[in-house]
């Protein structure tokens, strides 16, 4: 009896955790395309999910460069009102606010090329959420009376909602993906450049 049973049926297989059992002769692709529904389904959350992440951190640096446009239009609109106001200063200011935005404008291309968009769309898009620093500059040179009073809340907003993204998604992100310790090499490096540009630009 036992024969006969072991017979009809082929010993149990584990397949993603789950016990089955398949008749002789049965084709392979049938348990394929029932369990397939349910792997495309898995797929698209997932790819919800990575999309959400591109998002959030596309909308994160593009919030960030508004407050930094400001700090230089504020710079170079205050020269000559103080001591300390000096073109040198602003034109410091600029250099190195312009250095760092090319991880950031990486920051989001890199992901969205990952994600399947084209090179040159990809390239553009980084550029246009680094677009919105010019236009506060201006409005941070001719507004001055507005705009610095405001600036430290605006930076320090930038400031914290970037923190957020990188502590919520990027190092998780990169903790998964194996790539853990060229995260923290990485960045330890950019700290150590922009404290460096922080101290030599003044």
């Amino acid at each position: 009896m036992r024969e006969g049973y072991g017979s009809g049926f082929e010993e149990d297989k584990i397949e993603n955790g789950e016990a089955y059992q398949r008749r002789k002769g049965t084709p392979a692709n049938v348990h394929e395309e029932i369990v397939s529904p349910s792997r495309s389904t898995e797929n698209i959350q997932k790819q919800d999910r990575s999309w959400r992440r591109i998002m959030l951190l596309i909308l994160a640096i593009t919030i960030h460069n508004i407050p930094e446009g400001l700090a230089v239009g504020v710079g170079f609109g205050a020269v000559g009102k103080t001591a300390s106001a000096t073109f040198e200063n602003a034109r410091n200011l600029a250099i190195g606010i312009g250095i760092q935005n090319f991880p950031e404008g990486l920051a989001v291309s890199l992901p969205l090329h990952g994600a399947g968009v084209s090179t040159w769309r990809a390239f553009w898009y980084g550029q246009l959420s680094g677009m919105v620093e010019p236009l506060a500059g201006i409005f941070g040179a001719f507004a001055i009376v507005l705009a610095e009073p405001l600036l430290p809340y605006a930076l320090a907003f930038a400031a914290g909602a970037m923190v957020y993204v990188v502590m919520d998604d990027i190092i998780p992100e990169a903790q998964t993906s194996g790539n853990g310790k060229l995260a923290s090499w990485t960045s330890i490096l950019g700290f150590v450049v922009m404290m460096s540009l922080d101290v030599g630009l003044g």
